[in-house]
């Protein structure tokens, strides 16, 4: 028999992992509103009111997790203010399954049940997350696959080109190609190298002049410690005479 609290019994759901905190649906028989009109949709002798639903639940969803205990006729889910329904109407097709699930501690456990395993909010965001960053292996493949394409289109466009230059048109005449269309790219682009290259010589002259700065500064310290210490010997030996300017 299962466990009761204001009227609703307590009905552990399945978990994969046996050492898994259970959680809970509760469950009460379905009172329908006397309206003299026989029979509605949600028979109250066939209907159960269930709350605390799985979250995501969907109609599939319950169907398939309570038709463990009885054929469903049909299940209808509450109002969902906050985008997510948390109750739902379910309807047996007989009465014996209703009376089945309101004395049960717990759902009878199936293979499948990992599929009804609610998934952590936190868990959703750090799957999506990481399907969103595949990593670098990932992202090398991505490259190196779409460098490998790139290369063949243009070997393949090399080669067309090369046949063109050799054909005759209907009039006989020879067809002109532009073979030399990487060649002109790249000229196009050997200015842009030029300036870049030459702001890379430029920073490292800059690093190279800052360096050779910051080692004079360091020397000079250095000595100005070194007089330094050499003063304070002498005065401690009292063989320390400042130069006043007169004989």
């Amino acid at each position: 028999m299962g466990r009761k609290i204001a009227g609703y019994n307590m009905v552990a759901l399945p978990t994969a992992d046996e050492g898994a905190f259970a959680s809970y649906i509760y469950v009460t028989k379905h009172t329908a509103k006397s309206d003299g009109a026989g029979e509605t949709e949600l028979a109250a002798d066939r209907t159960a009111y269930v709350v605390n639903l799985p979250r995501h639940s969907s109609v599939e969803s319950l169907t398939a997790l309570l038709s463990r205990v009885g054929p469903i006729q049909h299940v209808a889910l509450g109002a969902e203010s906050t985008g997510v329904a948390t109750n739902a109407h379910v309807v047996f097709k007989d009465k014996a399954s209703l009376t089945k699930l309101l004395k049960l501690s717990a759902l009878p456990a199936t293979e499948d049940d990992a599929a009804f395993e609610p998934m952590d909010v936190v868990e959703a965001a750090k799957a999506a997350y990481q399907a969103a960053r595949p990593g670098l292996q990932v992202l090398k493949n991505d490259a190196d696959e779409f460098m490998m394409n790139f290369d063949a289109e243009e070997e393949a466009e090399r080669k067309e080109r090369e046949e063109m230059k050799n054909r005759v048109d209907d009039d006989g005449f020879q067809m002109v190609v532009n073979t030399k269309r990487k060649r002109q790219e790249a000229a196009e682009l050997l200015p842009f190298r030029k300036k870049q290259k030459s702001k890379e010589l430029t920073d490292f002259y800059r690093f190279q002049l800052r360096e050779k700065k910051r080692g004079q500064l360091k020397t000079l310290r250095e000595r100005f410690d070194e007089d330094r210490q050499m003063v304070d010997k002498l005065k401690k030996a009292n063989k320390f005479k400042p130069q006043t300017g007169m004989d």
